[in-house]
Formats: C-alpha cells, structure tokens, sequence
C-alpha cells in the first residue's frame, strides 16, 4: 500500500521523539511506568506467513525489572490514520498481542489522526468476539494536541511544535510565531527538517502561507533563498524516506540527486510519482 508524504511525516515525529507518545498516553489517563529509557523498536509485527504486519511506529520503554536492569516496561504501538478503515480494526488487535508475545510486557495503541472527524471514528471499541476481550484505540486527534504557543517548550519539543502547527497552524499565527522562533535555535539541520515537515502538512491554507511569510520576514532575518532552501530539505528527507519505507534500494548516486535537489516542484513531483514505483530508476524516468 503506498504510503503519503503526510502519513510518513506523523509517524517520523514520533520516531524521532518516543517520549512525545508517553505524553500523550498520560494526557489520556493511561499509567506508564516509571522508566529509564524509550527506544523505536521493530515495527514488524506478524507472524511467518504472506501477510506483511507493520505498524507505523513501535515504541519500547525500559529500566529496571525483577530480573534485569533495562527490563522491557511497556511497549507502544503507534498508528496514524488519515481516512476510516475496517479494515485496522482487524489488524490492530494483531499488532498488540505480537508485540505483547514477543517482548513480554503491556502494550498500549495509540492512534493519531489528523482530521478530528477520523479520530472519533477510531475511539470506537474493537469487540474480538470472545467475551470481555475488547480493545479500546486510544485516539489523538487534533483537539487533543495542546496549542503551543511559547517558543521554549518548541525548542524543547520539537515534534510536539510540528504537531502544533498542523493541528492550529491554519488559524492561530501566535502557534507559528513559536514554531519558527523556537525552531531558531535548535540545530539548523533539524530545524530544516521540521519546518519542511510542518509546510508539508499546512499545505494549501493559510497557515503555510503565514509560516513562508514569517520565514521570508527582514525582522527574523530570513530571505526567500534560505526560506525555499529550508523547504527544499525537508521535502527531499521526507522523499527519502518514503521510498526507504517502501523498501526501494537507494544508491548513492540516487541519494545525492535527490538530497541536493532545491526545486520544491520536483521534488513534490517525484514524492507524487514515488507511491507507485518498485524501482528507484522509475522516479527520474521522464
């Protein structure tokens, strides 16, 4: 199934951050352990048949057990579903109970959607059929996603900023004035990266107006060069990775042309092209 540059994006944040899917486990009412460390782990999570079973984000947390210093506490599966799909209700339960088998230990599903309408669709309970044996999704939509709007806690928590701005972006420009300003001082680097992700995600509406505005501002010193530079980042990572995620060789000659490409419309063109290629030689073919 081809996976959307705004799908991969919400399941990078949390890659990036396992400890933003604690937060928000919390925010819900779930008691987490106390643990030391959280760590991505497999997301591959069937059995020895035909049938892949992966889910978008696998999350560990470990620390100190009756056994072993960095026992295994909890694990989290992480999904982000942007349109309703029965078809999940069948899949999820899977994807709990093996990552539950293999590691041992509790395992929560947390679900992010971006479209509130989604969310409550998914907050539906799962009946398995056997009495009593029920999965309730723990659902994030967007009014679950706190605004923020002080540029410290984005430098603290990037992800949760991007998040932010997708969520409120569109009409809230004190969340994108935070956005850009905690961005600022973080490593440029990864500032480009979120910032190409949080353009992405604000696509066609105000919001990705307000925030191209207010990186091209003389007062923040920004010119439309580096503006559309910073972009150009963060839309060629996110190409990379979709095709990564597509289990697509990139050789290195592919990797640079891609990386060092500046053209956003090329590179939206090739992320277009990207969901139905099974070759890399595909996505330059003219």
């Amino acid at each position: 199934m081809a996976i959307s540059p705004e799908h991969q994006i919400y399941a990078e944040l949390f890659a990036d951050a396992p400890d933003m899917a604690v937060g928000f486990l919390r925010d819900l009412g779930v008691n987490v352990p106390d643990y030391e460390r959280s760590e991505v782990t497999s997301c591959d999570l069937g059995h020895v048949d035909p049938v892949e079973r992966r889910s978008d984000v696998a999350i560990m947390l470990r620390g100190p057990g009756p056994d072993d210093p960095h026992d295994h506490l909890m694990g989290i599966v992480v999904e982000v579903q942007r349109d309703q799909k029965e078809r999940k209700r069948f899949t999820w339960p899977e994807y709990v109970a093996s990552l539950r088998s293999r590691h041992e230990c509790p395992v929560t599903l947390l679900t992010i959607c971006p479209r509130q309408s989604v969310a409550d669709w998914y907050a539906e309970p799962i009946h398995l059929g056997h009495p009593g044996f029920v999965l309730r999704p723990l659902v994030v939509g967007p009014d679950d996603i706190p605004v923020v709007t002080d540029p410290g806690a984005v430098a603290a928590s990037p992800t949760l900023g991007v998040l932010s701005a997708a969520a409120h972006g569109a009409g809230r420009t004190d969340v994108l004035d935070a956005l850009h300003s905690g961005l600022s001082v973080i490593d440029p680097e990864k500032a480009a990266k979120y910032i190409g992700y949080s353009l992405h995600l604000l696509a066609d509406t105000n919001g990705q107006k307000a925030l191209e505005t207010l990186m091209m501002a003389d007062t923040y010193e920004y010119s439309s060069t580096w503006a559309d530079s910073l972009r150009a980042e963060g839309e060629a990572d996110m190409l990379l990775r979709i095709l990564a995620a597509k289990g697509i060789d990139i050789p290195d000659g592919a990797r640079e042309r891609i990386s060092r490409c500046r053209d956003v419309g090329q590179l939206a063109a090739w992320a277009d092209k990207s969901a139905a290629i099974t070759h890399i030689d595909e996505l330059f073919d003219e």
